[in-house]
C-alpha cells in the first residue's frame, strides 16, 4: 500500500503601516507614457482591479499614474458687472439668486484646452466669481501642460487667455491688469488699469448684434426682474441702462478673439 505524504507550507507575512503620499506615479511590471503639444496619455498594464477615490483637493486611482487635481486661480473683470474701484456687483443677490448681501457677482465657466488646434478640452467647471474677480478651479490636468485659459458666461463674450499657460500645482492667472492678458487684446479698460471682458453678446454666439439685442428687447418690453441675462449691469432689472453697454459693443463690432 503506497502512502501518501501532504506537506503543509505556511507562509508568514507581516504589513508595515505607513502614512501614504499622493503622487502622479505607480509601480507597475508594465506601461509606459506618452506626450504631445495637445496631451498626454500614461498607461499600465496587469491591473484587473482597480478603484478611484476623491477628496475636494486630490484623487487617487488604485494601479494607475494619479491624474493631478490642479488648483487654477484666476482674476478677472466683466464689464456690465464693474461698478469701480476694482470690485464688481453682487449680481447674484441682486437678482435674487441669493437671500443675503455677500460678495458673490456670477457663474461662470473656466475651461483649460489643449494649447494646439483643434484646442481639445482638457478640464472644464462652472464656478462663482467673486465681486473683486477672483474665482478658483480644481481640475485635472498634467502638471507641466500649458493650456488656453477660456472664460465663459452668460453674457459677456468668450474670452481666451493671450497665449497657453503653463500649469503648475497651484497656477495663478490674472487677466484683469492689462488688455492684452487676454487673446487679441480683446478686453476693454473698465477703468485706469482694470480690465473687463466685453458685455453684451446675450445669445452666446460669439458676437454682440442685433440678435442680442432682440433677447434685450423682448425682456425690457416685458419688464423682467430676477434672474435675466439681458440684465447686462446686474442690477436685477432689464432696463435701458443694460442696452447703454450692447449699443456700444455693438457700435464697435465687438466679438470673441480665438486661436
Amino acid at each position: 500500500m503506497k502512502k501518501i505524504i501532504t506537506t503543509f507550507l505556511c507562509f508568514s507575512i507581516v504589513f508595515g503601516l505607513r502614512a501614504q503620499s499622493l503622487t502622479p506615479q505607480v509601480i507597475a511590471s508594465a506601461g509606459g507614457y506618452q506626450s504631445s503639444p495637445v496631451g498626454s496619455l500614461s498607461f499600465t498594464i496587469g491591473e484587473s482591479n482597480t478603484q478611484s477615490l476623491t477628496s475636494a483637493t486630490h484623487m487617487l486611482t488604485q494601479g494607475f499614474q494619479q491624474p493631478y487635481k490642479l488648483t487654477l486661480n484666476l482674476k478677472a473683470f466683466l464689464q456690465g458687472y464693474y461698478v469701480g474701484s476694482g470690485l464688481m456687483a453682487n449680481v447674484l443677490y441682486n437678482q435674487g439668486v441669493t437671500v443675503n448681501p455677500g460678495n458673490e457677482t456670477d457663474s461662470i465657466r473656466i475651461e483649460l484646452r489643449a494649447s494646439a488646434s483643434p484646442f481639445p478640452l482638457i478640464s472644464s467647471g462652472i464656478k462663482v466669481i467673486q465681486t473683486d474677480g477672483t474665482v478658483t478651479l480644481s481640475g485635472l490636468a498634467s502638471v507641466g501642460l500649458s493650456c488656453y485659459i477660456v472664460i465663459k458666461s452668460r453674457n459677456c463674450v468668450e474670452t481666451w487667455s493671450a497665449n497657453p499657460v503653463l500649469l503648475t500645482e497651484n497656477t495663478l492667472y490674472d487677466f484683469s491688469t492689462a488688455a492684452n492678458k487676454a487673446y487679441g487684446d480683446n478686453q476693454v479698460e473698465a477703468e485706469p488699469g482694470n480690465f473687463a471682458f466685453y458685455t453684451g453678446d446675450i445669445n452666446q454666439d460669439g458676437v454682440v448684434d442685433g440678435l442680442d439685442y432682440n433677447d434685450w428687447e423682448n425682456d425690457s418690453n416685458n419688464f423682467a426682474g430676477g434672474y435675466f441675462g439681458t440684465d447686462l449691469n446686474g442690477d436685477g432689472i432689464v432696463d435701458g441702462l443694460d442696452f447703454i453697454y450692447w449699443e456700444q459693443n455693438s457700435n464697435n463690432f465687438v466679438g470673441a478673439v480665438v486661436p
